[in-house]
């Protein structure tokens, strides 16, 4: 795996390995940062069950202002943290344990708001995204703890294609979905505007 543009473009990353573990590929990624392409540059970004931090060091490579990690792993933990020094980016980003699935309410903690967050849970989490999902209830608290900069803030929602993410949410809505092979990215913005 490796950054696909920017700074840090074609530097190799850390990564996990395990069932569990399906990081982002770099043809998503690459895709969605070209969709993204200067709304990164000075953002402050929030990376959701970051695993590796591949979503977010492209972003920080990319330009972005600041980057924050959250992941639950102990061992996720340290190869972020090996990442994010290896490329240089100690001064730019912050790298928090919690366990969102637990409590989702943790996001009040983090040092937002946020411009950009990504969310990449496990796709065995996202087979229903709806407000009484556990990737519901984070999306939920991303906004009621105004985690996100509203109104142009946006959350990039990773599932499987095949899943069934719900348009019947109080503060957002989803506003476009693009689909790469089995990986499916929803865009969602506040209702707000």
């Amino acid at each position: 795996m490796r950054i696909t543009g920017g700074s840090r473009r074609g530097r190799a990353l850390k990564t996990l390995s395990g069932r569990e573990i399906r990081p982002t590929s770099d043809k998503v990624r690459e895709a969605l940062f070209d969709i993204l392409g200067p709304r990164v540059t000075g953002a402050a970004v929030l990376d959701l069950f970051a695993g590796s931090g591949s979503l977010g060091l492209e972003a920080l490579s990319r330009g972005a202002g600041r980057v924050t990690f959250v992941e639950k792993s102990p061992r996720a933990i340290a190869v972020i943290r090996d990442n994010v020094e290896e490329l240089g980016f100690e001064d730019l980003a912050a790298v928090n344990r919690l366990d969102l699935l637990a409590r989702p309410g943790g996001l009040a903690r983090l040092d937002g708001p946020f411009d950009i967050v990504f969310v990449d849970p496990p796709y065995r989490l996202t087979r229903t995204v709806d407000p009484a999902s556990k990737p519901g209830n984070i999306l939920e608290a991303l906004w009621t703890n105004k985690v996100v900069e509203s109104p142009r803030g946006l959350v990039l929602l990773e599932h499987d294609r095949r899943s069934s993410v719900s348009t019947d949410w109080e503060d957002f809505q989803v506003s476009d979905t693009r689909t790469w092979g089995d990986t499916s990215v929803s865009f969602l913005v506040s209702k707000h505007l």
